[in-house]
Order: C-alpha cells, then sequence, then structure tokens
C-alpha cells in the first residue's frame, strides 16, 4: 500500500513582492466641499497634465513630493502565491495549494 505524502509550507513573512514610485499631487488639487467624484477626478486630470508638463521643461512643483514605495506581503514557501489561511480541523492550510502550514517548520 502507497503511503500519501503531505506537502508542507511555513509562511515567508515580509517578503518583498513589489517597488512603485508615488506621486503625491495633493498639494496641486483644490477642491471643494461638496465636490462630485467626477469633479475631483477632472481636478486629478488637470494636476496630472500639469505635473506632466513639468517634467517636460522643469518648472519648479514646490507642492509635489515623489516617495518609494516598498510593498512587502507573506507569501507561503511551497507556491510563492501570497499567504492566506484555509482551516480544516485543527490545522492550517495554504489556501492556493494547500500545503499544511506547521508551525515548527518557520
Amino acid at each position: 500500500m502507497s503511503e500519501t505524502t503531505i506537502k508542507t509550507a511555513t509562511r515567508r513573512e515580509h517578503v518583498l513582492v513589489d517597488v512603485k514610485v508615488e506621486a503625491d499631487l495633493s498639494g496641486m488639487l483644490w477642491t471643494r466641499r461638496g465636490d462630485s467624484e467626477e469633479e475631483r477626478a477632472k481636478g486629478l486630470e488637470s494636476a496630472v497634465k500639469d505635473f506632466h508638463d513639468f517634467l517636460r521643461d522643469h518648472r519648479s512643483q514646490d507642492m509635489v513630493t515623489l516617495s518609494v514605495e516598498r510593498v512587502y506581503q507573506d507569501l507561503c514557501s511551497e507556491c510563492n502565491e501570497i499567504w492566506e489561511s484555509n482551516y480544516r480541523d485543527d490545522s492550517v492550510f495554504c489556501a492556493y495549494c494547500g500545503a499544511e502550514f506547521r508551525e515548527a517548520d518557520k
């Protein structure tokens, strides 16, 4: 009779999965109380156009701040998908590949 092998996994915590550059244009937006989402979207489109023009001609835009954002996630060591737990009986499994999470493996 053959034995069934159960995959086991650990949760790899705080893994860098993406890096983004974020431009905060909020200093360029002038919104009024009661503005609709469409009015806010048009204001943002205008600010983005102004910022694009700035990038082309290097005018001073002190109201714009740029930052690098690191995006971290917990990943399954077996399938490298974002860790999401699935519970069965008293055990915890990876929701994607079904590998059983073992606390001792951590």
